[in-house]
């Protein structure tokens, strides 16, 4: 039995998947010829607990106003109170022949079909308790797109008025819903955007306020505060977008990352296999609603089954990409037709058929993508430079193994890195890692050349090996030690330029030269805000850190710092031209530029990714905690 995604279900089915695994050792423990013990009494009062859940979820289902509910839940019903019956139907078969072989059969369907039914109708209900928060949260994304229009302060109470319950709505619902699941990735992500939202609230009723003012004062500066309250509802409606996507996941593979390709291919395997027959279920009824279980277990088939094609070799990938994309194509149309209520014309009834037969092939492809790979290996490099440095060095000790290219792929994958880092590099270190690179793809070059001469093997094929060896080595450490001067340089000073735009942006309206000083210190920072964002995606990319949510995380920071930059300069351009403004702009956007920063410059975040053994230089240690 898979993972359970929210307390709740876990509680509900924990206790029930022990019942069958009970049920499923006294039967493995009779097959030897012994009889079966009577089982009539703990049948019966397994019998009654699903009478009572059936009659709870048909109450439920005749009160709810959730179409989808009220489509998916009579089935997963019928389906556990058939189990039952199996059940009661095995105590009456086995207490009148405990040897009965028909009657143990019985037993052990109707458990596990009480376990399967009782785990579809508790996901049904909790698809419709999410869809309730996915509608209180889009809501509130519709509603703040209403901050576009507001032009006078009357407009803006009104805004804050009706906005604060749907906000303190949802607040509520989403942390109580992050309670609930069992996953701490998607908890810590549900907790994270919210708290995000929160703090962005303020920041948006700044921003509105800003731009009423500057119309009201003439204009000036009006362009300037318009970007900044829009950056303020896209960095909003980014964040519930993802609540709203992180709400509908029920299973993680986050960790996929740090997996090696064939465990991620058999676990998306059996994913697919898991999910083939809701999804058939949802194709083959026409009166299925969009939107419920049997068409979510479709859309994760079509995501393993890319996740599948990322991994395996030609022309597998390729086949597998186009009949997902052809999948998703046609699923969208029959989910479309069916939302109209036309699920049971004539093309949306050939639709369904169509979909079925290309899934049951693409389910076929993929299980002989899978066995392709399990025989011959997937042929991908590794995430990690050091995982990349092992794999070509393992193909230089012995060409003649096929390795499906890896070898071949990882020194590839080394010099783009290595020239990757040299394009932020000046003077003699850039010259020096350039040549490096074409050193070592000149050395490449003329080994594969030799091999496909059928040469592998020859002394000049084993000096340039040799070579090709020493050369990769020399490229790593030149790599990790320019990656950690990098962090040097562009972190010596993290907010100085900050500072300097601030003391700019504030200046006397007297001072001269106001509007050049300003030009002056913006372009400081907008430069040194892209040195280290460049920098922190180059340690993302070629450090040695093989934590996924490490590098995941100093990625999203430095993508969050790279698109606030621009707006902080927005509004110190405002309060430059509007010094008397001072109360309300400025302040909120640096400091959240700041807070968003200190991950990236305070944290251990990007000194994690420099390897021990290059942390020798002095400056390294000023770095802040």
């Amino acid at each position: 039995m898979p993972s359970f995604h929210t307390k709740t279900i876990e509680q509900i089915l924990d206790p029930v998947a022990q019942q069958v695994s009970v049920l499923v050792v006294l039967h493995e423990a009779s097959e030897d010829g012994s009889a079966m013990p009577d089982l009539s009494g703990q049948i019966s009062a397994v019998n009654a607990a699903v009478q009572n859940l059936v009659k709870v979820g048909r109450d439920t289902t005749n009160s709810s106003k959730d179409a989808v509910l009220k489509q998916d839940m009579p089935p997963a019903l019928v389906k556990v109170e058939a189990a039952s019956n199996g059940l009661l139907e095995a105590s009456v078969m086995l207490r009148d022949d405990p040897y009965s072989m028909p009657g143990r059969k019985t037993l052990i369907d109707g458990a596990r079909g009480i376990l399967g039914g009782t785990a579809q109708l508790l996901l049904v209900f909790d698809q419709a308790e999410v869809r309730k928060i996915l509608r209180r949260c889009q809501g509130v994304l519709d509603y703040i797109c209403v901050a576009e229009v507001i032009e006078v302060m009357g407009d803006l109470v009104t805004f804050v008025k009706n906005l604060t319950p749907g906000m303190t709505g949802m607040a509520n619902m989403v942390s109580a819903r992050a309670k609930e699941l069992t996953f701490q990735v998607h908890r810590e992500l549900l907790e994270k955007h919210l708290d995000s939202v929160k703090n962005t609230v303020p920041l948006l009723v700044s921003a509105i306020k800003i731009t009423v003012t500057t119309i009201s004062q003439g204009g000036q500066g009006l362009a300037e505060a318009k970007e900044n309250r829009n950056y303020v509802i896209r960095k909003m409606s980014y964040d519930i977008r993802e609540i709203m996507r992180v709400l509908q996941l029920t299973t993680y593979d986050e960790d996929d990352w740090a997996m090696d390709d064939l465990t991620v291919l058999k676990k998306a395997q059996d994913n697919i296999t898991n999910q083939m027959a809701r999804a058939t279920e949802w194709l083959t009824d026409p009166n299925a609603a969009p939107g419920g279980i049997g068409e979510s277990a479709l859309r994760q088939i079509l995501a393993d089954a890319k996740k599948v094609a990322d991994r395996v070799n030609e022309p597998y990938a390729g086949r597998i990409k186009q009949a997902v994309e052809d999948l998703t194509e046609l699923t969208d149309k029959l989910a479309d037709l069916r939302a109209n209520g036309q699920g049971k014309t004539p093309e949306a009834l050939q639709l369904s058929h169509a979909i079925n037969a290309k899934l049951n092939a693409l389910q076929k492809l993929v299980d002989d993508a899978v066995q392709d790979a399990v025989k011959n290996g997937t042929g991908k490099p590794a995430n990690t430079l050091t995982g990349k440095m092992d794999q070509a060095q393992a193909w230089l000790a012995n060409p003649s193994v096929n390795d499906k290219g890896v070898g071949r792929k990882a020194i590839e994958g080394l010099v783009a890195e290595g020239r990757r880092v040299a394009q932020n590099l000046s003077g003699p270190e850039k010259r020096e890692l350039e040549q490096l690179c074409n050193d070592v793809d000149s050395l490449h070059k003329q080994l594969d050349a030799l091999i496909r001469k059928g040469q592998g093997n020859s002394p000049e094929a084993r000096a340039i090996r040799q070579q090709l060896a020493m050369k990769l080595q020399q490229l790593q450490q030149k790599i990790e030690k320019a990656l950690a001067n990098q962090v040097v340089d562009s972190f010596m000073d993290p907010t100085g330029p900050l500072a300097q735009l601030d003391r700019a942006a504030k200046a006397p309206a007297d001072a001269p030269n106001r509007q050049q000083t300003y030009e002056s210190k913006a372009h400081i920072f907008l430069k040194h805000s892209k040195q280290m964002t460049d920098t922190a995606h180059a340690v993302a990319a070629a450090g040695s850190c093989p934590d996924k949510k490490i590098v995941g995380e100093l990625n999203a920071t430095a993508n969050e710092v790279a698109e606030m930059t621009p707006q902080v300069v927005n509004a110190g351009k405002i309060l430059l031209m509007l010094p008397e403004n001072a109360l309300m702009i400025l302040v909120i956007p640096i400091l959240a530029l700041m807070e968003g920063a200190v991950p990236l410059f305070k944290g251990k975040i990007i000194y994690a990714h420099v390897p021990k053994d290059i942390r020798v230089q002095p400056a390294v240690k000023m770095i802040p905690y």
